[in-house]
């Protein structure tokens, strides 16, 4: 409880204004008599205290010009100041001393399970180890011209039988035309030819198109492209053997007219001469600028860079033109088996996107 004096309105001359202030610290609240009458004794006169009604929609009001009231400010804390010790006292038992055992237990504090050592079982399927042996496998850079077996160019046989072809065409996926040629295909005029290439080593010229490489160790296992791994085909020595066999066996027993086959092994990719390619989407390839050991690392690497047809290792198949779709879908069904006992087969084109050429080794579409 204070007072202080401060000067009245020009209206008001003969009067001495006093303001008594009251602020509590505790809760309790005193009564409005004896509020003014502490007031009264503290202003120390006997001046006539005036309690005015509070306003309800404010918290100051107003009787005269000078006489206020306001609403008390209160603490809210539910403890008293008056309980706690006084500086440098001894504390005993007063409000301010807690003991740790009495308090509640603190909530998702338990850190144990960060120090925790959880058991984690490694499962090694033959999946997940065919998987990691890929990553390490290593490719063959040398030439393929002993691989397969001689002649490399075999003409097509004429067939006397004109029996018509039982063979379901290929409709697996949808085909791609390489410009200009667009979908649907027409129909080919009598005794047209074409041929589909199979990519041995190296990245066709043509968007789209199934690369392939060949893999050195000879316990390796040819592997079909797999979008979630490679897109390549892994060709081996024993598959692209066993691929030609077939091939020759196909040959001379045609369900889908006369065949003409083809091994291509690339040109030197290493010549100083030689030009570095890269894909682009149309009918073939442009140079580009490489250095000239550039050209020498296409070949050893996972994903060869598009180069002309004449430097990849590949092989054409020659049938005729209304056979097509019925040869691409005898390439598909073709299986390798390894000679092992209970080991599957293994269809290494199964995936793929092959390139189907004109006469003119132009192409027509990618399927």
């Amino acid at each position: 409880m204070f007072r202080t004096r401060s000067q009245l309105p020009v209206e008001y001359p003969g009067a001495g204004p006093i303001f008594v202030n009251h602020f509590s610290l505790s809760p309790e609240s005193l009564s409005d008599h004896n509020l003014l009458l502490r007031g009264h004794l503290a202003a120390g006169h006997d001046t006539r205290w005036i309690n005015p009604k509070q306003n309800s929609s404010t918290s100051q009001a107003r009787v005269s010009p000078t006489s206020f009231t306001f609403r008390p400010p209160k603490i809210t804390t539910a403890r008293s100041l008056r309980n706690f010790a006084e500086w440098n006292a001894d504390i005993g038992r007063s409000d301010d001393v807690f003991n740790l055992n009495e308090l509640e237990e603190f909530k998702n504090t338990d850190l144990d399970f960060l120090t925790a050592r959880t058991a984690v079982k490694r499962s090694h399927s033959k999946e997940s180890l065919q998987e990691r042996a890929s990553k390490r496998r290593r490719l063959d850079t040398a030439s393929l011209r002993n691989v397969i077996s001689q002649p490399h160019v075999l003409p097509s046989i004429t067939l006397a039988s004109t029996k018509k072809s039982s063979v379901a065409p290929y409709s697996k996926c949808k085909p791609i035309p390489i410009p200009p040629h667009s979908l649907p295909l027409p129909d080919p005029l009598p005794y047209t030819r074409r041929s589909w290439v199979i990519p041995v080593r190296g990245s066709l010229p043509w968007r789209h198109a199934t690369s392939a490489v060949v893999l050195q160790d000879p316990d390796d296992l040819p592997e079909p492209p797999d979008p979630n791994t490679h897109e390549e085909i892994a060709w081996t020595a024993a598959a692209l053997a066993s691929f030609w066999s077939f091939l020759l066996l196909l040959r001379e027993k045609s369900p889908v007219g006369p065949l003409g086959l083809s091994f291509n092994v690339s040109g030197n990719v290493a010549s100083d001469s030689q030009p570095a390619y890269s894909e682009i989407s149309g009918m073939g390839a442009q140079p580009l600028t490489f250095d000239n050991g550039a050209a020498a690392s296409m070949v050893s690497s996972a994903r060869p860079v598009a180069i002309p047809l004449a430097f990849i290792d590949h092989i054409k198949i020659y049938h005729d033109a209304a056979y097509s779709m019925q040869l691409r879908n005898l390439l598909d069904a073709w299986s390798f088996e390894t000679g092992k006992a209970g080991a599957p087969k293994i269809r290494v084109l199964k995936g793929s996107r092959l390139v189907l050429l004109d006469e003119r080794s132009k192409g027509i579409v990618v399927l």
